[in-house]
């Protein structure tokens, strides 16, 4: 698989980057990276035919830590094993950051369909915005 059916028919994908632009071998990172970028900015119950579509609110996760980090940590997992299907054995650790920062940082580690691992970081900044960046090996 390479773009997604929702890529393909935006003809880009969540960065604004034209599918046809990025060569057809890095396309389904590309292509994953998006997914996981609308499904980690998403709000659970904002999509009233996939209420469990999403992350629970993350101002609620910054007020009730570091107790809620656990929380959240699963809750990414179940998202992605749940709405990603190019991806399984999906596991997220929180990444420590320094103390005023105001941001909270995750490391998702999976493998693909056909056996490739991949690794993405996760930021959800103090705007409650999540980013997702891909992890080169041996990073």
């Amino acid at each position: 698989m390479n773009a997604s059916l929702y890529d393909v028919l935006r003809g880009r994908f969540g960065d604004g980057r034209p599918v046809e632009s990025v060569s057809p071998s890095a396309r389904r990172e590309h292509s994953i990276v998006s997914n996981l970028d609308r499904l980690l900015n998403t709000r659970r119950e904002a999509l009233s035919h996939l209420a469990d579509y999403g992350l629970p609110d993350i101002s609620e996760v910054y007020r009730d830590m570091p107790g809620s980090l656990e929380e959240l940590k699963r809750a990414i997992e179940t998202a992605v094993e749940t709405y990603e299907p190019r991806l399984r054995r999906v596991h997220v650790e929180h990444e420590p950051t320094e103390r005023y920062e105001m941001q909270l940082v995750f490391l998702l580690t999976a493998e693909t369909l056909d056996g490739d691992h991949v690794r993405f970081k996760t930021t959800f900044s103090s705007e409650e915005e999540a980013h997702v960046t891909p992890v080169i090996a041996n990073q």
